[in-house]
């Protein structure tokens, strides 16, 4: 009788031990563990400025107007409205960002070729045609690590947009302070090429990434020198 008692309180303790460890499980899962930012209705508000004399490029907040699960993925549709040092509207229309993060892993993948057709529409108001292609970034990327090089295109009428972003690679983690807060970040490096009629573009970007957050800085450098820095200023 004895031996009985101790046994069901043994198997008791095991299973309340297996009970909170799957609650751990799940608390950890619903916390955001990719670098992306997927609350419904939250606000990521930035600051771009030139580094040569700290004056402001442009203000940007960017809205998280809908998050749709349907169970291995979420698709998330982000709406930036960018405005001038003076508050004025910078673009026709706001800038639409389709993103996709997988429920499993925790990758996100952002549709490079859509938000490109995106600001041809705010800045140019013309109406590109393109097939989507995704930029992704994986949740357990490390220092060392080398993604791979993104291609996209986008077309009004004959004319072509082209987009490239190689050269793809983890730098280091870093621990970055910004009005937004304080965060853990990795540090990714890109080449980045925009041309099109008009508008050619050749960047190296460094962006710090933080999970559960997306980016919150980026930096780009043109011909070797920092051009601007983009800081994050609040998190809703």
């Amino acid at each position: 009788m004895v031996y009985f008692c101790k046994q069901t309180k043994v198997d008791m303790n095991k299973k309340l031990f297996y009970i909170m460890l799957t609650l751990c499980m799940i608390c950890l899962k619903a916390y955001p563990q990719g670098y992306f930012y997927d609350k419904e209705g939250g606000k990521l508000e930035y600051v771009r400025k030139q580094v040569k004399d700290g004056s402001t490029v442009w203000r940007f907040t960017g809205t998280i107007t809908k998050v749709s699960d349907n169970g291995r993925y979420k698709d998330v549709t982000t709406e930036s409205v960018f405005t001038k040092p003076n508050g004025k509207p910078l673009y026709s229309s706001s800038v639409i960002q389709m993103v996709r993060v997988d429920n499993e892993t925790d990758e996100v993948s952002v549709d490079v070729a859509g938000a490109m057709a995106s600001f041809i529409k705010a800045r140019a108001g013309l109406t590109a045609n393109c097939t989507e292609v995704y930029s992704t970034l994986s949740a357990d990327a490390k220092p060392g690590d080398e993604l791979e090089s993104v291609f996209a295109q986008a077309k009004v009428g004959p004319l072509t947009y082209n987009l490239s972003i190689t050269e793809r690679k983890i730098l280091r983690a870093e621990t970055l302070s910004v009005p937004a807060g304080t965060f853990d970040c990795i540090v990714l490096e890109e080449h980045k090429k925009e041309d099109g009629p008009g508008h050619h573009r050749d960047v190296i970007n460094h962006s710090w990434y933080c999970k559960g957050v997306g980016y919150v800085r980026h930096d780009s450098y043109i011909d070797g020198k920092l051009d601007t820095s983009e800081i994050l200023y609040s998190i809703k």
